[in-house]
């Protein structure tokens, strides 16, 4: 015998020990246990056995208890006989049935119980409550189960791989590649199928993937279908557990239509712009107000001598801060009727600050590079406005020569008067000549008056727009106008005690040109005198209107689209500017001027301007 072990005294109570160990095992354990024996009936069942099906010990002693579902007794009857025939325990999952009633899902394990001579005389049955795990399966089965029909039904391909190899290719991925079956990929090189002079380039991207854990972005390859067609398309590589292994998922698109199209719209794109390269006019391309392209002769517009110089900038920072409001009015009109818009004036700015006078018109292009942009044509105006000056300034002069005889006729009578009081003067007692002085004064201002407004539609004058009353306008061009209404027996009706205030943004100087024409115009269509009468009023909340009508000899309805023509005149002495002249000035306060008449009747002139709030 070996010194080292010594035996020890088995202790008298070591009975007693063994049994507060079971005890100790028996009932503080968190598994339910029961004996039963080989007839069903329970012989003892632990505390967590009370607290699983709601029975006490005491309850269920000796008695065969309804703790299985119908449809598991014979289950349940035939694992108890292959635990006692086999003498060995088994291990199953099942329904059961608590106290009130309740079912749950239960782990059980089911051991034989031997007596001192090996015969089994009972079964040990221990059981877990396993209802939340069985519903967490239960729904990550479902999940699975939708994700595989999402991924199954899916119109973009989905090819999955492990170890390099494919294990799984969705519908949508068999018909990428140009496969009858799943069987036609499964355990080829995932990588295969893209073109070679791609395919490292891919398998580093895939591991620079692995590495970090993260999706890669959307990489455009080359792939190779099994009927040798090139196609092209976007991969973007994810990582994903695939049949407990890690594995790379790739979501694949053809693009093959879209890189086609793309190329017929470059393509386009380059015949537009060389279209455009060379026309003898300036034409910008931009969307949301940023410019997209322009062409050469709009770069030299601008001063500019190459396209990055402009593109990419604002186009509102190349028009002067006054028609910023009226240039984004016309873009959104644009925008909204989708149809050409007529030139308008505006003003640029170089890139070195000069003013620059243009015309501009735009109109919508749908597909320039596929999207939506506006056109706008620029037309350099400068010289025409030279010569518009130069026209307006002889228009006056024709003007200040056809009312000589009334300003005449209107200065001679204050004259007339001034010559008689200093005759009075000169024998008039003291106390009168204070008198006669006062008088004479009332007709020297009178004179002033007369030869200023004269002198200010004679004299040249640079455009400058101000804020002015339209009444005042009027009613000095009503003043300087009546001596010669007065000579043709004319009556001038207008009214300039308005409650309104129409305040319009102006070139004073201008709008009385026009004034002067139009009514001059209506006391030569009135031989025989008439009364020409002007009528204010608002028009909404933004505009006005200024009406001139008479009951002179009128114009045939046919010629009425044909004034405002150069050298158009229904006159026999007219030069056909005047009307011109007007509609020119009209345009330029953003307004507009209609005219109808009807012979024999008279005319009436409308012209509606915006007015300053």
């Amino acid at each position: 015998m070996d010194n080292r072990i010594q035996s020890k005294p088995i202790p008298t109570n070591w009975m007693q020990q063994i049994n507060q160990l079971f005890d100790l095992c028996f009932n503080h354990t968190n598994a339910s246990i029961a004996v039963i024996d080989l007839q069903n009936h329970i012989l003892q069942v632990n505390k967590a056995y009370e607290q699983m099906y709601g029975w006490t010990n005491d309850e269920v002693y000796s008695k065969c208890l309804k703790t299985v579902p119908l449809y598991e007794v014979d289950r349940v009857r035939n694992v108890h006989s292959h635990v006692i025939l086999n003498d060995q325990a088994e291990c199953y999952e099942t329904h059961k049935l608590r106290k009130n009633g309740d079912s749950f899902f239960a782990s059980m394990t089911i051991s034989p119980l031997k007596d001192n001579e090996g015969r089994i005389f009972a079964l040990v049955e221990v059981a877990r409550d396993i209802s939340n795990r069985k519903m967490e399966d239960v729904k990550l089965k479902e999940s699975e189960e939708r994700y595989r029909n999402l991924v199954e039904h899916s119109p973009e391909p989905i090819i999955v791989y492990s170890d390099s190899v494919i294990v799984y290719a969705n519908p949508a991925a068999l018909r990428l590649v140009g496969a009858e079956s799943e069987n036609q990929l499964r355990g080829k090189l995932a990588l295969a199928f893209i073109h070679p002079d791609e395919r490292n380039e891919l398998q580093d991207q895939i591991e620079h993937l692995i590495k970090a854990e993260k999706p890669t972005e959307i990489i455009e390859k080359k792939l190779v279908r099994l009927d040798n067609q090139l196609i092209n398309v976007e991969i973007r590589a994810v990582l994903v557990e695939y049949l407990g292994k890690p594995s790379v998922q790739l979501l694949c698109r053809d693009i093959t239509h879209k890189k086609v199209m793309e190329t017929i719209v470059r393509e386009r794109d380059e015949e537009y712009r060389r279209m455009i390269k060379l026309l003898p006019e300036p034409i910008v391309v931009h969307q949301e107000g940023i410019i997209c392209y322009i062409n050469d002769i709009g770069l030299r517009l601008l001063g500019a001598i190459t396209q990055n110089e402009v593109i990419g900038k604002s186009l509102t920072a190349f028009i002067h801060p006054d028609f910023h409001e009226i240039f984004k009015e016309r873009v959104k009109s644009v925008e909204l009727v989708d149809k050409y818009i007529p030139f308008i004036e505006l003003n640029l700015l170089g890139l070195h600050g000069e003013r620059i006078a243009i015309e501009a018109s735009s109109v919508v292009l749908h597909n320039y590079l596929e999207r939506p942009v506006i056109q706008t044509v620029l037309r350099d105006i400068t010289e025409r406005k030279t010569a518009e000056e130069m026209l307006l300034q002889s228009e006056k002069l024709s003007v200040v020569g056809q009312l000589a005889a009334g300003i005449a006729h209107e200065i001679r009578n204050p004259l007339t008067s001034l010559v008689g009081f200093l005759k009075l003067i000169k024998c008039a007692p003291t106390k009168k000549i204070a008198e006669y002085t006062d008088i004479m004064l009332v007709e020297l201002n009178r004179i002033n008056s007369i030869v200023n407004e004269f002198m200010l539609i004679s004299k040249p004058q640079r455009s400058r727009f101000e804020d002015k009353n339209i009444c005042d306008i009027i009613e000095n061009v009503v003043s300087l106008l009546q001596p010669q209404a007065l000579l043709h027996n004319v009556e001038i009706q207008f009214d300039s005690r308005n409650e309104d205030v129409y305040m319009v943004k102006s070139d004073e100087g201008q709008l009385k040109q026009v004034f002067i024409n139009l009514l001059k115009n209506s006391v030569e269509a009135m031989p025989g005198g008439g009364i020409i009468d002007i009528v204010i009023q608002r028009l909404g909340h933004k505009k006005m209107s200024i009406k001139l009508k008479d009951n002179g000899i009128g114009i045939a309805e046919e010629l009425i689209p044909r004034l405002g023509d150069p050298f158009f005149t229904t006159k026999e002495e007219g030069t056909g500017l005047g009307m011109m002249v007007c509609y020119r000035i009209i345009e330029a306060h953003q307004g507009s001027m209609k005219v109808q008449s009807k012979l024999g009747v008279g005319t009436m002139i409308d012209i509606e301007l915006p007015f300053v709030l």
